[in-house]
């Protein structure tokens, strides 16, 4: 199944650092590769496999709180003591640091003397063990001649019947042993699932590996790259990403292999990020330094990889390979004295190969900046071969695409991806149906449509959904909730009609549906169908009708009389449940009171239509849903006062946008914008260009009005 010595072959790599070998496995197949290097290994009754060890090390906050506990010193005030410090990795100079500036870390330092003093020597030290998430080491069969074991070579223990070194993987490096990182990536996982899935509905007949022999120059997957459609692509989906290969437009390989290696802190602080850009679409020509050529020109004059450092230490200062790769680790590591025998020998090398002293200096000077932050080639190169195949499935399979994405996403990733399949794909998340939803999102290929997971719906956990499905494959499809009712709780019902079957009380107990599974059910949506109701408020008679079967009541309180006709009320209440559903922010706004006083001031708009970049400059009236809110403050750099913003996360059904609500109207607003969240609003804001997300975003203005919908009295009042 596997060839260890063809894996290692192919993905063995010159050491920037240390000495190992890091492979990337699909995250369901790593237990295989592992039990693979036990069985290709472990010859002749040879133990020769382990996983390496790894530690925590003693922090401020642990070291205070287990020296306090001796000194019998009250948790409460400890707990709160610790909760001012904000970094973990302080040093026991930075408490000083902290208790000159404040007043209560300061008192607890002079009232404990003796804590301070005792925790110093703790700081630092191995805490806990454990095994290393990765790293698996193969020792060699024999050494000078005699037959070894890894017990030989190394500390071992074993937990829970894996054999660990005592050494954690730094230290193993130090004994000659080649470490080999094995790791888990969820993302190769995913990418195998879209691959079988297209296989199984198009007989696609493809695979991860033609795909990369396939020449990684398919225009439809640049293309959507350079749109900014870059939701689930490996490395690709962040905010500051997506905005840098929108504004690259990359259309080769080179150009994938550059972001990953580019778009890094250090990278952007240097500025060779945005340097490489400029030159990348035509704004500034590239420069060479004399020599630099042939290892600069795939990335325009700018040093990108370790590889390239290496060539030019090679082809301008005579550096043999090794002393080019040595001088990275050199310079990484801040060996001074090294380095500075280095550079001699650079300079010496350089002018005997003719190059002048001025280029000389400056290549020098780009090396040793550069080792700081550069990525190796090999890595970049592997990330960009993933970050393109997961963007080809996603160009040329979308609905399969998608089907997985979703399968695989945690709750705050769905309206991004639901957002961004409705603009670049034919596929639709439409909710979920008794008769038809299983456990994950299923897709229906034949219309594009993929059905809300059940398991998705609140409170239904694994057994309860497996059960439901099982009864539906048994004996067909759900006719009513009325039938649905009568078959799952066939020995549950407190109206007892199934009187000539045995009663079975073993099967009443394993029935794992209860009422409350019912109603969220009937709360999603999953009986709109089968009822045949055409508006989302006559969910109410679908309720009242399991509510009659099953023996509970609809409390008037959940469900208030002037809010059971409101559209919004249940589009709400199924996006409380499951997650998704449809809501008319644009009914809500035109019954509201309010609407009226944004009349002239600012026209109504959409999510959408404010994203779009034709709207930057608009003064726009929207109403939406906040998901989140963030408090940030911030000094002024003219007076030097501190002050607050904060920014509202809006969402209008599966489209984001976030509000920056500034100082005055903050100050102002503040009591009421501290309980918004997960509330409707509408508010009137300004459209701005964001630069760092690449898109617009909302601005308050000096006179921007802000409501929120109150639902007691089906109204808004003004916050």
């Amino acid at each position: 199944m596997f060839c260890w010595e063809r894996i290692c072959a192919g993905t063995r790599r010159v050491p920037a650092v240390r000495s190992d070998i890091d492979t990337d496995f699909a995250s369901n197949r790593r237990q295989e590769v592992k039990e693979y290097l036990e069985r290709r290994y472990n010859e002749g009754g040879k133990q020769r496999v382990f996983s390496a060890g790894t530690y925590s090390t003693m922090k401020l906050k642990a070291a205070i709180k287990d020296v306090c506990r001796v000194y019998k010193v009250p948790v409460s005030y400890v707990n709160y003591i610790t909760a001012i410090f904000e970094d973990d990795k302080m040093t026991w100079t930075d408490l000083f640091k902290l208790a000159a500036t404040n007043k209560k870390v300061n008192k607890f330092v002079q009232d404990y003397p003796q804590v301070i003093e005792d925790i110093r020597g703790l700081m630092g030290q191995p805490r806990s063990a454990s095994v290393h998430a990765s790293a698996i080491i193969v020792t060699p069969e024999s050494k000078d001649g005699e037959d070894m074991e890894c017990f030989d070579y190394t500390p071992i223990k074993k937990v829970d019947d894996i054999l660990v070194s005592e050494l954690d993987g730094y230290s193993i490096d130090e004994t000659g042993l080649l470490k080999n990182d094995c790791l888990g990536i969820k993302e190769l996982a995913k990418i195998q699932s879209v691959i079988d899935e297209s296989n199984r509905v198009y007989h696609a007949g493809i695979s991860f590996e033609g795909l990369v022999r396939s020449g990684l120059d398919d225009e439809k997957t640049y293309r959507i790259l350079s749109k900014g459609y870059t939701q689930n692509v490996f490395q690709f989906s962040s905010a500051g990403m997506t905005k840098f290969l929108m504004d690259m437009k990359p259309n080769c390989i080179n150009d994938l292999i550059a972001a990953n290696a580019l778009y890094r802190p250090a990278t952007l602080e240097s500025g060779s990020t945005q340097k490489y850009l400029d030159c990348k679409i035509g704004n500034v020509a590239p420069v060479y330094l004399w020599g630099t050529y042939n290892a600069l020109h795939s990335t325009y004059g700018v040093l990108v990889g370790q590889e390239q450092l290496a060539q030019m230490a090679r082809e301008v200062g005579g550096f043999s390979l090794g002393e080019g790769i040595n001088l990275v680790k050199y310079i990484s590591k801040k060996k001074a004295d090294k380095i500075h025998a280095m550079k001699d020998k650079f300079m010496s090398g350089a002018a005997n190969n003719g190059c002048p002293k001025e280029d000389a200096v400056l290549i020098w000077e780009m090396i040793e900046s550069g080792c700081k932050y550069l990525f190796n080639f090999s890595h970049a190169t592997a990330y960009a071969i993933t970050s393109y195949v997961g963007a080809w499935l996603k160009a040329n399979y979308p609905t399969a695409f998608y089907t997985i994405a979703l399968q695989w996403a945690d709750d705050k990733e769905l309206p991004l991806i639901m957002s961004e399949m409705e603009e670049c794909s034919s596929a639709k998340v439409v909710p979920p149906d008794i008769n038809t939803s299983a456990e994950k999102f299923f897709t229906d290929y034949q219309t594009d449509e993929i059905f809300w997971s059940l398991g998705k719906i609140k409170m239904l956990g694994t057994k309860a959904v497996q059960y439901i499905i099982s009864e539906r494959t048994k004996n067909g499809p759900f006719k009513s909730v009325e039938n649905f009712v009568h078959r799952v709780f066939k020995y549950k019902l407190k109206k007892y009609e199934y009187w000539d079957d045995a009663d079975n009380e073993q099967e009443a107990i394993r029935v794992p549906v209860n009422a409350r599974h019912v109603k969220n059910l009937i709360l999603a949506g999953c009986f709109d169908k089968v009822s045949n109701i055409s508006a989302v408020v006559e969910r109410y008679s679908i309720l009242d009708k399991a509510a009659t079967e099953l023996g509970f009541k609809i409390s008037a309180e959940d469900y208030p009389d002037h809010l059971i006709n409101q559209h919004y009320f249940w589009s709400m209440q199924q996006i409380d449940v499951c997650g998704i559903g449809q809501i008319d922010y644009k009914r809500i706004f035109d019954n509201s009171y309010c609407h009226h006083q944004f009349k002239g001031r600012a026209s109504y708009s959409t999510v959408r239509k404010a994203l779009d970049k034709d709207s930057e400059g608009k003064k726009i009236a929207l109403c939406a849903t906040v998901t989140d809110m963030e408090e940030i403050s911030y000094k002024d750099k003219k007076t030097g006062e501190r002050k607050h913003i904060c920014k509202l996360h809006l969402q209008q059904n599966n489209d984001l946008i976030k509000l920056v609500c500034w100082n005055d109207f903050y100050v102002e607003n503040r009591a009421e914008l501290r309980g918004i969240k997960d509330k409707i609003i509408i508010v009137s804001a300004v459209v701005r260009y964001n630069d760092y997300s690449g898109g617009n975003s909302l601005n308050t203005y000096k006179t921007s009005r802000l409501f929120t919908l109150n639902q007691q009295n089906n109204g808004s009042t003004q916050k």
